[in-house]
């Protein structure tokens, strides 16, 4: 069976590895400088990941003043065509893409087309939303995540083609939707503020996204292995590998391209850092602009965030790197299929990119490869290793002990409670059923209590909430994970209850085929959770059938509305159309299945256990869910030909108008 892999998350680990590296490169240039320990560092952690982890390739380029230095791929990027990772070999960076982004508008900013502190509105007149506090979100708010728009747009955000009314569909998206906190507030990473900024790009340049990256970004940085997407025509791209039965992923295109739909080498990414560097994509003055913190004003309570956000940059300052006195910028990525990692040291023009094709720890990766880097070439001294350190816990405060009670955030309903015997916070979380202990925190006093691997818990009333926070150790670094939830009116929350969803708007190109839940939660009158990808969100409902966002420190949120149409329940989030299983109707024996003139996918439910075979209409798709609606075949993944269907699993049908299919259900 074909278990479809969902957020990028792996199922199981390789069976077999080809273990072939590609080419090696280090530069002439750097005749008096030794790399030897850094590319042993590198070398070593990223086979860890490929072995250990199941990734399918890696790539690494490490830029020193202007030459690369080192330079190198790791396993197979085609293993049908036995196509080893080599320097050009293109991945997609993912989320790095908002770098990029953010340089556009600087460049823009240079041009005197646009003001970072000038509302969108100004220049995007045909952006709207249901929320009026819309009309406050500055250029600057986009690029700093501090915009409040809801999250992520992702109908064929990740897809197997282009979708031409990807933005189109999007501002219709947002012309629909609320705000989750008033903009300018707090910094919470948000998408949608970079595909928002993708459109303004392509209103204020008069040229598509593409077009201007080509011409204002890519050439002018020497980036000639880059493109929005995978080159056309280009076969040497890397691919991602089932570790179930050790096929090829469909090639992932990206339609969220402000956001994420690059597609690059690293030696080309530390020629983007360069080209930053040395002022050819922008001024000097530009650039420290780009590169200061612009996170907002209630981020954390106190102290630096630990994502202290630039425009588009994740961290100006990496807190490991900063409190041994050296400034790193630092900017993540990750898609269904990639995970990458840039570093740029301003100070001494160095620069670190990181690309893996699969699941791998890419930060972790870069941060003992940087640390090498940065102690071989006398930058730092050589870290000592620390001593464990057995904790000893103390009696907590009762000031602390009244932050017991529930928190949300995205994915997560968190209980807290306090062990007043062992002296430890309980860190409970909602499972679907119940909550279930995720975590014993010892208290170490100051207010802090201990998570091990250098992290600690705290909890704090500010900004009119309880929040929980997530810190460093040994440095003012902070992030809030969660914060306070209490009881909302007491709304029915029935047409919620109990429910179990599927995509009926999923696409035959969008690769994020996905279920749904949604319940309540008896704590909460007036709540409702939303449930996906193993993860339960709390909303409060405004009506019987509107759920509202309420958690101003959550990202990725969504709004679920229920409707009633031709006799169907269904829900809208995301941007999808849901439809409630409970209304599914059986597949009758020999019933025909044809796609209807308004192209709405059609869903059966199987009443027995048996065998399924399907032959497709061109360009269409079927997607089988089990019963309890995780995707158990996908034909964008392998065919569906007489696969074992348990009773109550679900047959969803995406083609054409006008499209049959030729089906055999045998029981």
């Amino acid at each position: 069976m074909l278990k479809k892999r969902l957020a990028g998350v792996l199922l199981s680990l390789l069976l077999f590895l080809v273990f072939v590296s590609g080419c090696t490169t280090t530069s002439s240039q750097s005749q008096n400088q030794s790399y030897e320990k850094t590319i042993a560092t590198a070398r070593t952690e990223i086979w860890k990941e490929v072995i250990g982890r199941g990734a399918s390739s890696a790539t690494i380029a490490i830029m020193d003043n202007g030459k690369i230095v080192y330079e190198e791929g790791f396993a197979m990027a085609n293993r049908v065509e036995a196509l080893a990772v080599d320097t050009s070999t293109q991945y997609n960076i993912g989320s790095v893409s908002k770098v990029f982004t953010g340089a556009a508008i600087m460049q823009l900013v240079e041009e005197g087309v646009l003001e970072l502190d000038k509302p969108v509105v100004d220049y995007l007149p045909d952006f709207t939303m249901q929320d009026s506090r819309y009309q406050d979100i500055t250029v600057r708010m986009l690029l700093n995540h501090s915009s409040g728009l809801p999250g992520t747009f992702m109908p064929n955000g990740f897809a197997t083609a282009e979708d031409p009314d990807f933005l189109a569909n999007f501002m219709d998206y947002l012309a629909n939707s609320a705000l989750k906190e008033n903009p300018g507030v707090v910094s919470v990473y948000c998408n949608d503020g970079f595909t928002l900024a993708e459109v303004l790009i392509e209103k204020m340049s008069g040229q598509s996204y593409s077009a201007y990256m080509d011409k204002n970004i890519f050439a002018k940085a020497g980036m000639r292995n880059s493109s929005c997407s995978f080159a056309k025509g280009n076969a040497n791209i890397a691919w991602q590998y089932s570790n179930d039965d050790g096929l090829a992923l469909p090639s992932e295109i990206i339609n969220l391209m402000g956001t994420g739909g690059i597609s690059a080498t690293t030696a080309d990414l530390c020629r983007f850092s360069n080209a930053l560097l040395s002022d050819k994509l922008m001024t000097a003055e530009s650039f420290t602009e780009y590169t200061s913190p612009q996170y907002a004003k209630e981020t954390v309570p106190s102290g630096t965030p630990i994502t202290n956000y630039g425009l588009g940059w994740d961290m100006v300052s990496v807190a490991a790197f900063a409190e041994e006195g050296v400034h790193v910028v630092s900017k993540n990525g990750g898609t269904l299929q990639f995970n990458s990692q840039l570093y740029v040291i301003p100070e001494e023009n160095l620069s670190v990119a990181l690309i893996f094709a699969g699941v791998a720890d890419v930060t972790g990766v870069a941060n003992s490869i940087t640390q090498t880097l940065l102690e071989e070439k006398g930058i730092i001294p050589e870290k000592a290793a620390e001593d464990t350190k057995t904790i000893a816990a103390t009696p907590i405060p009762n000031e602390i002990l009244d932050f017991a009670g529930y928190y949300g955030t995205s994915g997560s309903i968190i209980k807290i409670e306090f062990d007043q015997q062992k002296n430890t916070l309980e860190y409970k979380r909602f499972d679907g059923k119940a909550f279930v202990t995720a975590g014993s925190y010892p208290y170490t006093g100051d207010g802090y209590f201990d998570m091990q691997n250098d992290h600690r818990m705290s909890l704090s009333e500010s900004f009119g909430k309880k929040l929980v926070l997530q810190s460093l150790s040994n440095a003012d670094y902070s992030i809030v994970t969660a914060e306070d939830i209490t009881a909302n009116n007491p709304v029915d929350t029935s047409r919620f209850e109990g429910k179990a969803w599927i995509p009926v708007s999923l696409s035959a190109i969008d690769l994020y085929a996905f279920s749904a839940t949604t319940g309540s939660l008896p704590e909460f009158p007036g709540y409702i959770y939303f449930g996906s990808d193993g993860g339960y969100t709390p909303y409060p409902l405004k009506d019987e059938n509107t759920a509202f966002m309420n958690l101003a420190y959550a990202r990725d949120l969504v709004e679920p509305m229920i409707k009633e149409e031709n006799g169907k329940t269904t829900m809208t989030a995301m941007g999808y159309t849901l439809l409630d299983v409970a209304v599914v109707p059986s597949l009758q024996n020999g019933e025909k299945i044809a796609i209807g003139d308004t192209g709405e996918n059609i869903v059966k439910r199987l009443d027995a256990d048996g065998s399924f075979g399907v032959t497709l209409p061109e360009g269409s798709r079927v997607v089988i869910y089990d019963p309890a609606v995780a995707v158990a075949y996908d034909t964008m993944y392998a065919a569906i030909e007489d696969v074992p269907v348990a009773a109550g699993s679900y047959v969803m049908f995406i083609a054409n108008d006008g499209d049959q299919f030729e089906y055999q259900y045998r029981f």
